[in-house]
Formats: structure tokens, sequence, C-alpha cells
């Protein structure tokens, strides 16, 4: 994705650009309490030089089609970030991960985003199979893939390092026939 996918008047996707980071910084920071109790990279950014790494790092992965980190712009202001952490070609799968700013919650603005990155996925990078993987005691993040209809796979146990402990992960699939079955 080269240009941002409008959503609606209001909401729309951006890719990252290195002319950001000062405003994604200041955005994680002022968020930092609250991304931290699910996110584990806040102690590894806490510069703008390292959203700037950050914002490197997604540029190659998106030049390389392995990954996509998109910027969500709800009133031309950046509010959270959404995207696909991993993009595989080959098999044809990939994998969403979100967050958003504190103040701009029950706003559906991570449904709507979501719903737009799903159809982008499956029509125009052709992919089968998306996932994506929720902390099982995040029932807010929890709720996007369920709201959209994704099924509940399993549980992947201890799957990441939460700053001072494990946290198992629900993981989450759609496929490209459910998704067409279920916009009908």
């Amino acid at each position: 994705m080269k240009q941002p996918l409008e959503i609606d008047s209001e909401l729309h996707l951006k890719p990252v650009a290195l002319a950001d980071a000062p405003e994604l910084f200041d955005l994680v920071d002022k968020n930092r309490a609250h991304l931290k109790q699910w996110l584990p990279w806040l102690d590894f950014n806490q510069t703008v030089a390292d959203s700037t790494s950050f914002i490197e790092r997604s540029i190659k992965l998106a030049d390389e089609g392995a990954g996509l980190v998109t910027l969500i712009m709800h009133k031309d202001r950046i509010c959270g970030v959404i995207g696909f952490n991993r993009i595989d070609s080959l098999h044809k799968t990939c994998e969403i991960g979100y967050w958003l700013a504190e103040t701009q919650q029950k706003l559906g603005l991570i449904s709507r985003s979501a719903r737009a990155l799903i159809q982008y996925a499956f029509n125009d990078l052709k992919m089968n199979r998306i996932s994506i993987a929720v902390a099982v005691h995040n029932s807010k993040s929890r709720a996007i893939p369920e709201r959209l209809g994704f099924s509940v796979e399993g549980i992947s146990r201890e799957a990441e390092w939460l700053y001072d402990h494990f946290v198992d992960h629900v993981q989450y699939s759609l496929l490209r026939r459910e998704w067409k079955k279920s916009d009908d």
C-alpha cells in the first residue's frame, strides 16, 4: 500500500513515513501507561529516534512485502497503529496487529480500520488467511476479531513476555471464503 486507504470522511489508514516519527512518538509517550498493560515494546521506545528506527524497519519490511504498518488517522491526527505484523506471500497468510490511543477508544476506529485491512489483504494482496493474536485477558482487543467473524483456533501458552511475566494468547483466524460468505 503506497497511498492512504480511505475508510470514511474522518478516518483513513496512512502508510508510515519518516516525517511521522515526532507525532507518533508523542502519541506513544502520552499513552505509555495505557499501552504498557498489553504491549511489550514500550521500554524500547523512549525517544523520537526510537520511533524513527521503528518506522525505518517498517518501511523496509513493506518494501520487501513482508509487513505493513499504517497509522490510523482520525480527523487528520494519528490516533493509533494497525497493520500486518507479518505477511507470508508464499503461503498467502498475514497477521494483523493494532493499538489505539486511550482517548480514541469506543469510536469503532479499530473495527473499521481492521475491516478495511481485511478487504485489502483479501482483494489486493490475494491472501487466503488472516490471523490475529491477542492476550487472553485483553477483552477489548479480543472483541475486534470476534466482532469481525474470526474463529478461535486455540491458546498459545506463554506466547509473549510482558515486562515481568508471560501472557497467553488467543489465536484467531479468518479465511477468504469465510469473509466472502459473511460479506453477502
